[in-house]
C-alpha cells in the first residue's frame, strides 16, 4: 500500500515523464532498500525504465584507502549488477567536497544527464501508466471543472429564487398595506 502511494506521488510529481532516475547509494553502507531500488523502479515504471537510471554514490571519501569506486563495485555482485543493469552509468561524489571540486561533479554529473538524454533521442521516459495517469488526471479537471459549473449554477440559482422571494414578500408587503389604506378610508 505505501507503494502505491509512493509511486502516485512519484508520477504526479513526475508527469508526464523523466528524464533521469538518481539512485542514491552511499558507499559506506548498502541496505536491502538501495539494493532493492532498482526492482522497484522496474516494477513501478516497467523494464525500460534503467535506461534513464544513473547511480551516484555518494561518500566517495570514506573508501578504503587506495579503494576506487570501480573497486567497491566489483566487490558486490548485487552493486556491479545494479550498475550494469543501468548502462554502467555512475558517478562517486565526495561528500567533503565544496567549491570547484564540487562544482566540477555537479558539471560531470549534468553532463552524464545529457548524454543519456540525447542517447534517449531527448525523450523522456513514460510508460502506460504515466498515459493512464495523465488520461485519470484530465478525468479529474473535467469532472472538477463539470462539479464547479453545477456549484455555480446551483448557487445562481439559489440567488435567482431568494431574489424571487424578497421580491414576492415585498409585493405581499405593499399588498398588506395597500389593502391597510383601503381599510382606513
Amino acid at each position: 500500500m505505501v507503494q502505491n502511494k509512493i509511486a502516485s506521488q512519484i508520477f504526479d510529481m513526475t508527469s508526464p515523464g523523466v528524464h533521469a532516475f538518481l539512485i542514491i547509494v552511499r558507499v559506506d553502507r548498502f541496505t536491502p532498500e538501495e539494493k532493492n531500488t532498482i526492482d522497484f523502479i522496474k516494477k513501478i515504471f516497467g523494464d525500460g525504465a534503467a535506461k534513464y537510471c544513473i547511480i551516484i554514490f555518494t561518500r566517495e571519501d570514506q573508501l578504503e584507502e587506495g579503494q576506487t569506486i570501480d573497486d567497491f563495485i566489483n566487490s558486490s555482485d548485487q552493486l556491479k549488477e545494479l550498475v550494469h543493469c543501468c548502462g554502467n552509468r555512475k558517478l562517486a561524489i565526495n561528500n567533503k567536497l565544496n567549491g570547484q571540486p564540487l562544482k566540477i561533479k555537479t558539471d560531470q554529473l549534468l553532463q552524464m544527464i545529457d548524454q543519456m538524454v540525447q542517447s534517449n533521442r531527448g525523450k523522456y521516459y513514460t510508460n502506460d501508466m504515466y498515459q493512464k495517469i495523465e488520461q485519470q488526471r484530465k478525468r479529474e479537471q473535467a469532472r472538477q471543472e463539470e462539479e464547479d459549473r453545477e456549484k455555480k449554477k446551483a448557487y445562481e440559482e439559489s440567488l435567482i429564487s431568494k431574489g424571487r422571494e424578497i421580491a414576492r414578500q415585498e409585493a405581499e408587503k405593499r399588498e398588506q398595506e395597500q389593502q391597510k389604506e383601503r381599510e382606513v378610508r
